[in-house]
C-alpha cells in the first residue's frame, strides 16, 4: 500500500481515468437535463419522447462505464484506489439508471401531467446531478477539496429539500386521495424521484471520501 501510494505521488495527478469520469459525469448532466424536459412535456406522447431520449443517454453512459472498467482491468497503478474508481463509476451510472427508470415509470403509469410536487422533485434531481458533475470535474485536483466540500453541502441541502417535499406530498396523498389506484400510481413515482435525488447524495458522499483519503 505504501509503495503504491508512493508511485502515485510520482505520477501526474491527471490520468485517463479522470477523463473517463469527467465524460461520464457530463453524460449524467445531459441525462438530467433531458429528464428535466418532463417539466414541459405534454401528455403521454410528450413523456414518451423524453423517456426514449433518456434511454439512449443511459445506454451511452453504460458504454462509457464499460470502457473505464476495461481500462481499469489493464492498468496496474491508478491515480486513486481502483475500488474507488469502480465505485464512483457505478454510482454515477446509478444516477442515470434511476432517472431513466423514473421517466419510464411515468409512461407506464399513463400520467398525463406531473403534480406540482413531482415537478419540484424533478428540478431538485436535475440541480443535484449538475452539482455532482461539477465535483467530479474537480476530483483530479485534490487541492480543490474546499470547493468540493462546498458542492457537497449544496447536494446535501438539495437532498434535504427533496426529502421534505416528498414527505409533505405523501401526507397530502394519504389524507386527500381516495382512489387507491391513483394513490399507488403517484406514490410510486414520488418514491423513484426521491431515490433519484438520494443517488446523487451517494455519489457526493463517495467523492468526499476519496478526497479525504487522497488529500
Amino acid at each position: 500500500m505504501l509503495l503504491d501510494r508512493f508511485v502515485r505521488w510520482l505520477m501526474p495527478r491527471e490520468s485517463q481515468f479522470f477523463v473517463y469520469l469527467d465524460s461520464i459525469a457530463k453524460n449524467v448532466v445531459l441525462g438530467a437535463d433531458c429528464f428535466a424536459e418532463l417539466l414541459d412535456a405534454e401528455g403521454k406522447a410528450g413523456f414518451l419522447a423524453v423517456a426514449e431520449r433518456l434511454r439512449k443517454i443511459e445506454h451511452e453512459g453504460d458504454g462509457m462505464a464499460h470502457l473505464l472498467y476495461e481500462e481499469l482491468d489493464r492498468t496496474f497503478v491508478t491515480p486513486i484506489d481502483r475500488e474507488d474508481l469502480h465505485a464512483l463509476t457505478s454510482k454515477l451510472d446509478d444516477v442515470l439508471d434511476v432517472l431513466e427508470a423514473c421517466a419510464g415509470r411515468i409512461v407506464v403509469y399513463h400520467l398525463t401531467e406531473l403534480t406540482p410536487a413531482m415537478k419540484d422533485l424533478v428540478r431538485i434531481a436535475r440541480d443535484a446531478a449538475h452539482q455532482v458533475a461539477k465535483a467530479i470535474t474537480l476530483l483530479s485536483d485534490f487541492s480543490k477539496s474546499g470547493e468540493i466540500n462546498v458542492i457537497a453541502i449544496q447536494v446535501n441541502s438539495l437532498e434535504n429539500e427533496g426529502d421534505l417535499r416528498y414527505r409533505k406530498e405523501l401526507e397530502r396523498l394519504f389524507s386527500s386521495v381516495t382512489d387507491p389506484i391513483e394513490l399507488i400510481r403517484e406514490k410510486e413515482i414520488l418514491d423513484v424521484l426521491e431515490d433519484a435525488i438520494d443517488t446523487t447524495e451517494d455519489v457526493i458522499d463517495l467523492v468526499r471520501s476519496v478526497v479525504v483519503k487522497n488529500g
